[in-house]
């Protein structure tokens, strides 16, 4: 039984994939595969809500690195958002938030899709703080 549960809500050019548990190597090759399955284009803006993440190792740190170079080659973009403890990180410490666009919120990832999806990737949300600092 993985570790990892997974779900998904379409929005126009946007999908975000909410996941609870652990992304390692028993469960990124299933996160890999869903990802395949619900991304609704190519180009699709990838928004991971990270809030239920306990643990993410490299295994789980590729596919989403692997997904952004995806993303980044046919025009869209993944986002993460409210990371918090080990995972938050592993984030940190690859210094991945560089490439990867990150967000306090699912909500706030949403409207910096839908506001100006073409931007390169923040240092910031909307409310100045780099979304890895404690408010």
């Amino acid at each position: 039984m993985s570790s990892l549960r997974m779900r998904h809500q379409h929005h126009t050019g946007a999908t975000v994939i909410i996941l609870v548990g652990e992304i390692d190597l028993a469960s990124a090759p299933e996160l890999d595969a869903y990802i395949g399955e619900v991304r609704q284009t190519d180009a699709d803006q990838l928004v991971f809500d990270m809030a239920g993440v306990t643990f993410l190792d490299s295994s789980g740190l590729r596919v989403l690195l692997d997904a952004h170079t995806f993303a980044l080659q046919h025009g869209g973009a993944i986002h993460l958002t409210a990371l918090k403890g080990p995972p938050a990180r592993v984030i940190e410490v690859t210094d991945a938030g560089r490439h990867i666009r990150l967000h306090t919120s699912t909500d706030i990832a949403l409207a910096a899709v839908f506001a100006a999806p073409e931007l390169p990737a923040p240092i910031a949300d909307a409310s100045g703080m780099h979304p890895l600092t404690p408010g």
